[in-house]
């Protein structure tokens, strides 16, 4: 089981993903804005993985993953880009660890593979 930070400004895809993300195993706390996931990375215990929207409001994903590049509690958060608006998560800012095929338009089980592998 993986502590997952989950980063989605659509409430009703943020709620979705995170049920299933439950529903395989891992516990899930969810963020609508960089400033909430920013937050919330700040008052609880650490992360096994991060997933984050591509277009979040205020700051894309590029933005938030700069911002948790420089928090001492998540600099070395692995980190998942699933976005429903690109076909491809094509910034992925020079790290390894984000699987640029993952899309919230592809089946789930994807993406609890790449957190499954991330969190071990």
């Amino acid at each position: 089981m993986a502590r997952v930070l989950l980063i989605d400004d659509d409430a009703e895809i943020r709620e979705t993903t995170a049920i299933r993300l439950q529903i395989g195993g891992h516990h899930v706390i969810s963020a609508a804005t960089p400033q909430e996931a920013l937050s919330v990375a700040a008052d609880h215990p650490r992360f096994d993985v991060a997933v984050l929207d591509l277009h979040l409001p205020r700051a894309d994903g590029d933005e938030l993953l700069d911002l948790l590049r420089h928090n001492s509690a998540t600099a070395d958060l692995p980190v998942v880009f699933y976005s429903a608006n690109a076909p491809h998560a094509t910034s992925v800012h020079g790290l390894s660890l984000a699987d640029p095929h993952l899309t919230k338009g592809r089946s789930l089980n994807s993406l609890l593979a790449t957190i499954s592998c991330l969190s071990h």
